[in-house]
């Protein structure tokens, strides 16, 4: 019986814990890197009324298994395995004591090792509720070591432009693996490896290739490597060994004889630097005058015929030999020579002229278009656009041309025969003055004889209209002092039918 009641009474007890609940806060996750400290947060929330801890145990979660971490108990104290016991402590100090406060157990992790990165988990043992657990996960990261250096020792420039790796750049023992690129003017190939170490980190590897070139020599070849948010750079500056670039100086054209004080200079662009100069004659010798001095070939004495020829010098240094030349050639007479001064000055005219050329252009050009533009605003065909005002009959007597209206009939005679020309040439047009009009003076009295007068009278008072036949007027040619008659065969004018009325 009192059995039964005591597991009554348990049952009560853990029904009513489970109503306030008892919880176990921690962080969902947390990150540090090799050698730094992290916190791993655990707190316990009590019930109310507050149930006992018995107990708090840290563990390791490993391939499914726990393995014992650190252990806090009110009678025994704390407790901490071996593996952990120079890089694990409680935090709260009260935890330490003998008669503990278990309501935050957050431990402290030192000197982090890439071992610890796991699972751990907060258990608390209460009475009578149960234990109460909860995990957080524990990545711990790795900064790689960055380093940049040439591919090889020795980087030459060869003739057979084959592509070699020049620079290389190593993200070393990263975890996570950083990325790596690269910042050059210098055109060239990227090629990237990543490897995956023993103990867990990984390692990548990018490679600079290009063709080794004299013009590759001295650039700057910049290595950025990212790792998390942060950034590491590293350069290196190309050493590339070439042959020597060789060219002679000295020969200005100008060398007449018995000029003082000439000399032929090698000049060699070399990596490393020349070690020997030799000079010769193409098909002849050096002069006996000439002395040479590493890379001089000085001429003593005035300048003498003797001294023509093609001068070849050649460049040695440890990669090879090259070669550079230069054919001298003797005038009689010095030849004139133009001062640069001389020179900058008409090259100034020159473009002083050709701006203003320009200027002139341009002000011409602009003038053609604007009366280009004011011509076709004025043009015939913008006035032909607007509607021509006939006169009636015009399409009938004047059929395809038109003509103004004339203001008076003495006109439109003197009109007719200067259009009329070839009735009428020109110097046997006779002028019209004063104007003479050729309408009827009666244009209803008809001509006839008088014996039929009588009869159109009495027709006139009989108020009947009686229209004229309509005769012909003949138009005679006045005689004008100092004018000729007209030109033989050529007939009196007779008017138009329309001008009678």
């Amino acid at each position: 019986m009192e059995s039964s009641g005591l597991w009554i009474f348990l049952i009560t007890t853990c029904l009513f814990s489970g109503i306030d609940g008892q919880t176990v806060e921690m962080d969902d996750g947390k990150s540090g890197y090799v050698g730094s400290k992290v916190d791993l947060r655990c707190r316990f929330i009590n019930s109310s009324p507050p149930v006992k801890i018995s107990q708090v145990t840290w563990q390791k979660l490993v391939n499914g298994t726990k393995q014992n971490v650190a252990i806090a108990n009110p009678s025994l104290g704390v407790s901490v395995a071996p593996p952990y016991r120079d890089r694990v402590t409680f935090r709260n100090p009260a935890v330490r004591r003998r008669t503990p406060n278990l309501e935050d157990t957050t431990i402290n992790f030192s000197s982090l090792r890439l071992i610890d990165e796991a699972t751990y988990i907060c258990e608390y043992t209460t009475f009578p509720a149960g234990n109460r657990e909860n995990t957080v996960n524990l990545t711990v990261y790795v900064r790689p070591t960055t380093q940049m250096s040439l591919s090889t020792p020795t980087l030459v420039a060869r003739s057979s432009n084959l592509k070699t790796p020049v620079a290389t750049c190593v993200s070393a023992n990263g975890k996570p693996p950083g990325t790596i690129r690269w910042e050059t003017r210098v055109p060239g190939e990227v090629s990237t490896r990543e490897y995956r170490n023993s103990d867990g980190t990984f390692t990548v590897q990018s490679d600079y290739i290009l063709v080794p070139s004299k013009e590759t020599h001295k650039e700057t070849l910049t290595c950025v490597t990212s790792y998390n948010e942060e950034v590491f750079t590293d350069s290196v500056t190309l050493d590339i060994q070439y042959e020597p670039d060789v060219s002679v100086d000295g020969f200005d054209g100008n060398w007449y004889l018995n000029r003082e004080n000439v000399q032929l200079s090698c000049q060699a662009d070399a990596n490393p630097a020349v070690s020997l100069y030799q000079w010769k004659v193409i098909n002849g010798t050096i002069p006996s005058n000439a002395e040479i001095r590493d890379n001089v070939l000085t001429f003593k004495g005035p300048v003498t015929y003797d001294m023509q020829g093609i001068y070849v010098c050649d460049a040695t240094n440890s990669i090879g030999t090259r070669s550079g030349s230069v054919e001298v050639s003797i005038v009689d007479k010095p030849v004139p020579q133009i001062a640069t001064s001389d020179v900058i000055s008409v090259i100034a005219l020159l473009l002083a002229a050709g701006v203003l050329m320009g200027i002139t252009v341009t002000v011409l050009v602009l003038k053609i278009r604007s009366r280009k533009d004011n011509s076709s605003n004025d043009s015939p065909s913008r006035k032909l656009s607007q509607p021509i005002r006939k006169r009636p009959g015009d399409d009938i007597q004047h059929s395809g041309r038109f003509y103004e209206e004339l203001p008076s009939t003495a006109d439109y005679v003197s009109y007719r025969l200067a259009c009329n020309k070839e009735d009428y040439p020109e110097p046997y047009s006779p002028p019209i003055n004063p104007p003479l009009s050729f309408l009827p003076q009666h244009p209803y009295h008809s001509q006839s004889t008088p014996a039929s007068s009588s009869s159109s009278s009495t027709t006139m008072s009989k108020n009947t209209f009686s229209p004229p036949s309509h005769a012909t007027a003949i138009f005679k040619y006045p005689s004008v002092p100092g004018l000729s008659s007209p030109p033989p065969g050529v007939a009196a004018y007779t008017f138009p039918k329309e001008q009678y009325v």
